[in-house]
């Protein structure tokens, strides 16, 4: 918890949404982010139950707290919630932020500006790359149309479905005009050509920790880097350490995602040394 000593009238705070909010390391990320920006704003964490879910998004409008964070576990749920989605919102019916605007929530999906933050900090050009894409939900569709924004050659979409992989191509046709595009049936320990890609981004199972296993890579695969989304030892580190290769995931995408917030709600100015500075 924030000590509200520290606090001065001008503090904003942020309150971030999880069945474990108040212990979570994004709550750490952002606040320490935002004391290296030289910013008086602080996040706090609310434990909320699953049950308690929908009315404490509704009430949020007639709080103090005017901003709201959503961990993981509800960032699908809080969508038929909000009054003003916002584009990446409505196309992947994924949210990881809202504001309370006259009486009304504004969700906002700050996962595209964030991985392309992440990708720009680690030196990760996607020009000219071939990608595979774990996944075709929420997550996915979410970073789907930036693929082709950030200019990659090929994207392949592996789902458990092939008509959900298709329709996740189909919502982002605009973006990745020019790319070409193709579609998998994705099942848990299936095998992959490494010589067929240079990015495999893991949007298929946010809860692939060390001891499951996504792929079964066969070639050589130094050169491929991984990218995933779960927090903590996770089955791409796993695969990583296996195969020789850069591994980047939860840790580096929660500095950028505070930084974007930090960016977009609180104003700060930022930059990769920023990003840099927040490691912990």
């Amino acid at each position: 918890m924030i000590d509200e000593g520290i606090l001065s009238k001008e503090s904003r705070l942020i309150a971030l949404y999880g069945v474990n909010a108040q212990t979570s390391p994004f709550l750490k990320v952002l606040n320490h982010t935002f004391k290296n920006l030289g910013l008086n704003d602080f996040a706090i964490g609310l434990n909320i139950k699953p049950d308690d879910f929908a009315y404490m998004v509704k009430g949020m409008p007639d709080s103090k707290v005017k901003m709201a964070l959503y961990e993981p576990e509800y960032r699908e749920e809080v969508v038929p919630l909000l009054d003003l989605p916002d584009i990446c919102t409505r196309r992947s019916g994924l949210c990881d932020g809202a504001l309370a605007e006259e009486g009304k929530l504004a969700g906002v999906c700050f996962v595209p500006e964030s991985f392309e933050r992440m990708a720009a900090c680690e030196g990760v050009n996607f020009r000219g790359k071939r990608v595979l894409l774990l996944g075709a939900g929420a997550t996915a569709r979410a970073i789907l149309p930036l693929l082709g924004t950030l200019g990659a050659a090929f994207v392949e979409v592996a789902d458990e479905t092939v008509e959900r992989a298709a329709e996740a191509l189909e919502l982002a046709k605009e973006a990745l005009f020019g790319v070409e595009t193709d579609i998998a049936r994705f099942q848990r320990g299936m095998a992959v050509e490494a010589d067929r890609y240079d990015i495999v981004i893991n949007a298929a199972d946010l809860h692939a920790h060390e001891g499951v296993r996504l792929l079964d890579v066969e070639g050589d695969a130094g050169h491929l880097l991984l990218i995933d989304f779960v927090r903590g030892k996770s089955a791409f580190d796993t695969l990583s350490e296996a195969l020789g290769c850069r591994k980047i995931g939860a840790e580096q995408f929660m500095r950028a995602q505070a930084l974007s917030v930090a960016h977009k709600w609180l104003g700060a100015e930022i930059s990769c040394d920023d990003y840099e500075r927040v490691k912990s």
